[in-house]
Order: structure tokens, then sequence, then C-alpha cells
């Protein structure tokens, strides 16, 4: 008997400010769930093997820069150390000026 594997439901707040006057919607994608998979790693797989046009940041992917916050399921983690194990809910960081998707300028916040 082979290993079925499990896909996933995640739903991603998109948007751009500049496009629709940055009106937010929300867009799910069937992933599939690897065993270990960090949101960080799932969505790379959206971005390499679904939409290339979702927006987030990666850095340093071992949890000590801290680019990588946003909300996953209603609280704020990090995606490059939050496991995957169900469907998730992503939304960008709040507080802070939007650039697209789940990228927010921080510049602010590092002294930029």
């Amino acid at each position: 008997m082979a290993n079925e594997v499990q896909t996933i439901t995640v739903k991603v707040r998109r948007a751009d400010p500049d496009v629709n006057g940055g009106e937010a919607t929300y867009q799910s994608y069937s992933v599939p769930l690897e065993p270990g998979s960090t949101v960080l790693s799932v969505l790379r797989h959206i971005t390499e093997n679904i939409d290339r046009t979702l927006s987030y940041y990666r850095s340093c992917r071992i949890g000590k820069c801290a680019g990588c916050r946003m909300v996953i399921n209603g609280k704020t983690r990090l995606a490059c150390t939050t496991a995957v194990t169900g469907d998730i809910t992503l939304e960008p960081l709040p507080g802070y000026p939007l650039i697209k998707d789940l990228v927010v300028d921080l510049s602010a916040e590092r002294g930029v």
C-alpha cells in the first residue's frame, strides 16, 4: 500500500497597494504536506510550483532575523520555524506599511 501524501489548504491574504487600490483578497492553494514542513517551505512550494506572483520575505531561515514574521492562524509567528500540521491562514504582520501580499516594510523597526 503506497503512502498517500496529505494535502492541506493554505489561505493567503493577498494585496498590492499599486493594484485595485490595495484591496485585499484571500487566495487558497492546495499544497502537499511533507514531513517536517514549515510555513516557509510551504510558501516556497507555492511560489516554485503554483503561483510565482506570491510575495513573502525570507532571509536567514533559522529564526534569527525575524524578517519572516507574519500572522499564522491568527498568531504572530516566524514562517521559517513554524511547523505546519494542517490547513493554515497567512496574513501580513499588522501595524506596518504593506509592500505586497505577506511583505511589510520593517525599515522603521530596523532604523533604516
